[in-house]
C-alpha cells in the first residue's frame, strides 16, 4: 500500500466516522424534537446501520480497493471521536434550529390555510344550515297556515276512518289473530311457570346446602 493510498484511507475512514456520528445525531435529534415520529425509531435505527455498513464498505473500496486493515476501524473511531469533540454541538444545534424553523413555517402555513380556506368553508356551512333551518321553519308555518282551514275536516275524516276500520276490517281480522294471541299468552304462562319452578328448586337446593 503506497503512502498516498494510506493518506486516502485515513481521510476516508475518519470522514466516515464523522459522517456516521453526524447522521446518528441528526435523526436522534429529530426523534427527540418531533415526538410524534418516535414510532419510526426502530426503522431509522435499522436504516442507520445499513447505511453505516454501506458507507464503510464504499470508503474502503474507494480508498484502497477494499483492502481491510485493523487500523482502518481505529481511524474511523478516531474520526467519530473528533466529531463528538469538535462538531457535535454545532450539528445538534443546527438540527434543532432547522426543526424549529420548519415547525414554525408549518404552523404559519396551517394558520394561513385555516383562515383562508377552512374558516370560509365553516362559515358557508353554517350559512347553509341556517338557510335550511329557515326554509324548513317557513315550510312548516306555511303548512300549518294552509292546512288550518281543513283541520276540522281532517279530524272528522280521521275519526270516520277509525270507525270504519272498527266496523268493517277489525271484525274480519280479529278472529284470525285471536287464536294466535291466546296461544302466545299460554306459551308465556307456561314459560313463567317453568322458570318459577326452576327458581324455587334452586332456592331449595341452596337452603339444603347451607344446612349443617
Amino acid at each position: 500500500m503506497s503512502l498516498w493510498t494510506q493518506y486516502l484511507t485515513v481521510f476516508a475512514m475518519s470522514a466516515s466516522g464523522a459522517v456516521l456520528g453526524a447522521v446518528y445525531d441528526v435523526y436522534r435529534t429529530i426523534l427527540a424534537e418531533w415526538k410524534y415520529l418516535r414510532f419510526l425509531g426502530p426503522i431509522l435505527d435499522f436504516a442507520f446501520w445499513i447505511f453505516a455498513l454501506l458507507l464503510v464498505l464504499y470508503s474502503i473500496h474507494w480508498a484502497n480497493d477494499g483492502e481491510v486493515r485493523l487500523y482502518v476501524f481505529l481511524v474511523m473511531l478516531i474520526g467519530f471521536g473528533l466529531y463528538r469533540l469538535l462538531l457535535r454541538k454545532i450539528v445538534v444545534g443546527s438540527t434543532v434550529g432547522v426543526i424549529k424553523t420548519i415547525t414554525y413555517l408549518l404552523q404559519v402555513i396551517g394558520r394561513f390555510l385555516f383562515l383562508t380556506v377552512i374558516t370560509p368553508l365553516l362559515w358557508l356551512w353554517s350559512l347553509f344550515l341556517a338557510l335550511v333551518r329557515g326554509i324548513d321553519s317557513l315550510a312548516n308555518t306555511l303548512e300549518k297556515v294552509i292546512l288550518w282551514p281543513f283541520g276540522p275536516l281532517l279530524t272528522s275524516m280521521e275519526w270516520l276512518g277509525r270507525k270504519l276500520y272498527e266496523w268493517t276490517i277489525l271484525p274480519l281480522v280479529k278472529p284470525v289473530f285471536q287464536p294466535v294471541k291466546k296461544y302466545i299468552a299460554r306459551v308465556k304462562q307456561k314459560w313463567r311457570g317453568i322458570l318459577r319452578s326452576v327458581a324455587n328448586w334452586l332456592v331449595d337446593q341452596d337452603d339444603e346446602d347451607r344446612k349443617p
